[in-house]
């Protein structure tokens, strides 16, 4: 809080620059009157790295220190860089990419101190100047009125993990929903105003993460279908951008097992969400994207009953010559195993691949994956096949010890690759292609394929979910010391490599919440058909904008202060004049 800093006056010097440190009489009067209506609540947002710049500038100060070896020691902890707000799992979000300008240490080498030491500068770059850490629907309406009044603009971050910038923005004010972390079990559980038979749901706080919620599915003997990253929440962006996980060929989406919504929509009203009211938002919030239609702070989901889970482990020695092989075996049986409800993930640079079934009894599951032990074994590997008694289990074993990398600036692409196209050998070889010659590659087998008991009308998903059987995705990552034409040059790498890809799945789509943030006609990539639908409940429910993120639905372009820490070119950047349009009435 404000009165936490150095008062009356402060000057913290980092390197060649100076920050000036106020209590609060010397923020703006907009500012001071925010914090009044908070209760003296708003908060400053500070670099998660901040403290290991402090210490290499006062060596002496003990805390200091400590903080700073903690962070170094817990980089790439993705629940550690959960809890603090000035913290993204992908670090370039902390940084101003267009100019440099960030507060980084150097997770290659964490104890590296060139990193932080003069003439290094801890600067602010996109993590937001201040934030509400919301407790209640009133936080939410005094941040949309107060950006209402200074057109300062409002981001909304949950727990970090954003590939795409959302949740970050130089100059910006944020609502942080972290700390809702509402977790109850309602074994008689009906959406507000519905007359439909009750079922066991999850009704889950914005900012709850799916490790607390793997652990208490497993004591309270239920299933929830979740992802792999231990720190994402599931009522956030997640869910809002469709919701995939090891279980969804099996279960569904997270899309497809949401009940119900609690939201503040940007005219401050706080609504039930679900198929009996507010039944266009209920449609624009599973699969439309976090952080336009409103601001989640809780959400229902179906509970299953507890399942016990096949798994099949494969491991190889993983030259690219085998990967290569082993991808293109496992290609021809992938229909067959999605459609038998396997889901799972191949990992090149983990030498294995795995998957998990909750359908299917082992001698089943060893009958139905069968092409996964012949593409092992076609290339000198081994299977292994494990019966866990809950999916959590499962997750423990294989997931948490394995998660994607955090702590680290990461640009990726990826696609969606459809049931029709696995003896297309071109596209299959310019998929293996990209990803061997990227710095790390996963085949994400978690396609709702074989599920058919979803809405089909009330969800808006890109329709290519449906058809898919593999969310394929390539990735760049970069350093403290990488230059801005380093940066560009792995956007333009990843446009590149991935041009055949796109051009040989015309009607297919993307996961908009691991894209590529120049990703070519993204309106069709991330909605299909569906975005002159969800363009009109944006424009019922925010006429005025109050929120904007990077290509969500309503964009309006690049010519925002928020977006001016995204990196420039005009060879990817969308013409704006394309996305003013939308809104040429406002």
């Amino acid at each position: 809080m404000f009165d936490s800093f150095p008062s009356p006056w402060s000057l913290l010097k980092l390197g060649t620059q100076l920050l000036l440190v106020s209590p609060l009489r010397s923020v703006s009067d907009e500012w001071a009157s925010l914090n009044k209506t908070l209760g003296g609540r708003l908060q400053r947002g500070i670099p998660f790295a901040q403290p290991c710049f402090l210490s290499a500038l006062t060596p002496s100060s003990a805390n200091y220190s400590a903080q700073c070896t903690e962070i170094q020691e817990r980089n790439e902890d993705h629940l550690f860089r959960s809890e603090s707000f000035g913290s993204y799992e992908l670090t370039q979000w902390e940084t101003c990419e267009a100019t440099g300008e960030q507060c980084s240490i150097d997770w290659q080498n964490p104890q590296n101190s060139a990193a932080f030491s003069p003439p290094r500068e801890c600067k602010q770059g996109s993590v937001p100047s201040y934030y509400i850490e919301v407790k209640e629907p009133n936080d939410v309406r005094a941040a949309y009125a107060f950006t209402q009044r200074t057109k300062i603009p409002l981001v909304i971050k949950n727990t970090g993990h954003d590939y795409f910038g959302r949740s970050a923005g130089p100059g910006t004010l944020a609502l942080w929903t972290r700390n809702l972390d509402k977790l109850v079990l309602d074994k008689n559980f009906v959406p507000e105003g519905c007359s439909s038979d009750a079922t066991t749901a999850l009704t889950i706080g914005a900012g709850q993460h799916f490790r607390a919620i793997y652990d208490f599915s497993r004591a309270n003997n239920v299933t929830f279908v979740a992802g792999a990253d231990p720190s994402v929440g599931a009522s956030g962006g997640w869910v809002m951008g469709g919701g995939h996980g090891a279980l969804s060929p099996a279960f569904g989406l997270g899309v497809d097992r949401v009940l119900q919504f609690k939201i503040v929509t940007p005219d401050g009203q706080y609504r039930t969400v679900n198929k009996c009211q507010n039944e266009d938002l209920f449609f624009a919030l599973r699969g439309g994207g976090g952080g336009t239609f409103g601001v989640v702070l809780e959400s229902s989901f179906i509970a299953s009953p507890q399942v016990t889970v096949q798994a099949v482990l494969g491991m190889y020695n993983s030259t690219r010559e085998n990967t290569v092989k082993l991808v293109k075996e496992l290609a021809k049986g992938a229909v067959q195993l999605a459609a038998d409800g396997w889901g799972g993930y191949i990992t090149p640079s983990l030498s294995s691949a795995v998957w998990a079934n909750p359908l299917l009894s082992l001698a089943d599951a060893e009958k139905s994956a069968a092409s996964v032990i012949a593409a092992f074994k076609a290339v000198g590997g081994e299977t292994v096949f494990y019966t866990m008694e809950t999916f959590t289990d499962f997750f423990d074993t294989f997931i948490a010890p394995n998660t994607d990398p955090v702590g680290r600036p990461q640009v990726l692409a990826s696609r969606l690759i459809p049931s029709d196209k696995f003896e297309d050998d071109v596209l299959i070889e310019s998929m293996i292609n990209g990803m061997l010659d990227s710095d790390f590659s996963q085949i994400l087998a978690v396609a709702p394929y074989g599920f058919k008991d979803y809405d089909k009308y009330g969800t808006s998903i890109h329709p290519a979910w449906r058809t898919s059987v593999w969310h394929s995705l390539m990735s760049y990552f970069s350093n403290f010391d990488s230059t801005l034409d380093d940066r560009m040059e792995q956007y333009a790498k990843l446009t590149r490599l991935w041009t055949t890809v796109r051009e040989h799945t015309p009607n297919s789509g993307v996961y908009m919440n691991e894209a590529d943030i120049y990703e070519p006609d993204y309106k069709t990539a991330f909605w299909g058909p569906h975005h002159d639908r969800l363009l009109e409940i944006k424009k019922k429910y925010d006429p005025h904008h109050i929120l904007d993120c990077w290509r969500c639905v309503g964009w309006k372009g690049v010519n925002d202060d928020r977006y001016k820490c995204y990196p420039r070119k005009d060879t990817t950047a969308t013409p704006e004049v394309e996305d003013a349009k939308d809104y040429k009435e406002l």
